[in-house]
């Protein structure tokens, strides 16, 4: 099946996820609340192998975002660090369609199914921008993701480009996620 890859990704999240025992936590700006992962309960809490220490960001992340009253959604990341550059793409939605090619780029996706970001490092902060685009369109935005110490986890939040750069201090809308 051309969509297995996305299954077995999507159990894993949910595997880390239990295995991270969520707990929630509050948003100091806003007073809500967000799935908060214990990384001292997650097994092997090191750092992974692939990335090194100069790139943390480099590699393929299982991210779960929620969007307001809609619910709670999984999406992939294989992202690319240079320096305090990051680039990446992520799939978005069931309207994908994997193609593989001769580069073994695991991220080629066919169809309006698919999104892109581009930040940049300071610390363990990444701040960007995103793009989707899906069969209705294509959408924009900022995020701020904070990389936990061991360099497996990401927490953080992310706003549409309407309501501007700095609704990220106040937002509801978080976006995290484990390296696989």
């Amino acid at each position: 099946m051309k969509k297995s890859p996305a299954l077995i990704l999507t159990g894993l999240v949910c595997l880390l996820l239990i295995i991270a025992g969520c707990t929630s936590s509050s948003n100091a700006a806003s007073g809500t609340t967000q799935p908060d992962i214990n990384i001292a309960s997650m097994p092997d809490a090191q750092p992974i192998a692939t990335a090194s220490a100069e790139t943390p960001w480099s590699g393929t992340w299982a991210t779960t975002y929620n969007y307001g009253e809609t619910g709670l959604f999984v999406e992939v990341f294989s992202l690319t660090q240079t320096g305090s550059l990051v680039t990446g793409t992520y799939s978005s939605g069931d309207e994908c369609e994997f193609i593989p090619d001769n580069t073994g780029d695991e991220t080629n996706f066919t169809g309006n199914c698919y999104g892109t970001i581009n930040g940049t490092v300071d610390g363990n902060t990444l701040t960007g921008i995103w793009v989707d685009t899906d069969k209705t369109g294509t959408y924009k935005g900022w995020f701020t993701f904070e990389l936990s110490e061991n360099g497996r986890v990401f927490q953080g939040y992310w706003v549409d480009e309407s309501e501007g750069f700095e609704a990220l201090k106040n937002t509801t809308q978080f976006w995290n996620g484990v390296k696989v």
